[in-house]
């Protein structure tokens, strides 16, 4: 299987013809809702990629989350404001 920075060469190669066709390919691609597994429900696209990003986000550290106690106080109904 070829890594993203041989693929991404192999891209870059392209006329920007071909490079605009494979853009709009993978776009098709990638914004498809998806199905839950044991679900009829479909998640859209913008869920998917909010929820991507959020986590991408955690994960650098640029947002360090909720703690568990605020948490605790939101489901409580606690008033936070």
């Amino acid at each position: 299987m070829l890594a993203f920075e041989e693929v991404l060469s192999l891209v870059q190669r392209l006329p920007i013809e071909e490079q605009v066709r494979l853009l709009h390919r993978l776009s098709q691609m990638i914004y498809q809702p998806v199905e839950v597994e044991g679900d009829d429900e479909a998640i859209p696209p913008e869920e998917i990629a909010e929820s991507e990003a959020a986590w991408q986000e955690y994960l650098s550290g640029r947002d360090l989350g909720l703690s568990s106690d605020l948490i605790k106080r939101q489901l409580s109904g606690e008033n936070l404001g």
